[in-house]
């Protein structure tokens, strides 16, 4: 799979996923920081990425519906949540699911917890 995640999150999430295997895109050294979400958006369907950010924004249904996108994950940490925790919360989902269910769906990752929306 291929992601990008989201400058809101720390590095140490696309080290996560390549070492998981996966492709990953850190917004913050591509090229891409301080793009607005529906650039960030467009860039990365055109890349057919599943997108990895800790911006509630990206889980609204009515702008991003299921199956109309690769991918959303939202990191859905408290605010004071350190890259540790986060990091933390990314692996477990990644060690629960098999990562084809993302594809399409909308994924809230919480501490100990996670829950896909798809149709």
């Amino acid at each position: 799979m291929k992601f990008l995640v989201d400058e809101d999150c720390p590095l140490s999430l696309a080290r996560l996923l390549i070492d998981k295997g996966h492709s990953a895109i850190y917004v913050k050294i591509s090229g891409l920081s301080g793009l607005k979400d529906r650039d960030l958006f467009i860039s990365a369907q055109k890349e057919q990425c599943i997108i990895i950010s800790r911006d509630l924004g990206w889980a609204n249904i009515l702008t991003y519906p299921p199956n109309t996108h690769c991918g959303l994950v939202i990191l859905r940490m408290p605010f004071r949540a350190v890259a540790t925790e986060i990091y933390l919360a990314l692996e477990q989902f990644l060690d629960q699911v098999d990562v084809s269910e993302i594809l399409g769906a909308i994924v809230i990752i919480e501490p100990n917890k996670f829950r896909i929306r798809s149709n």
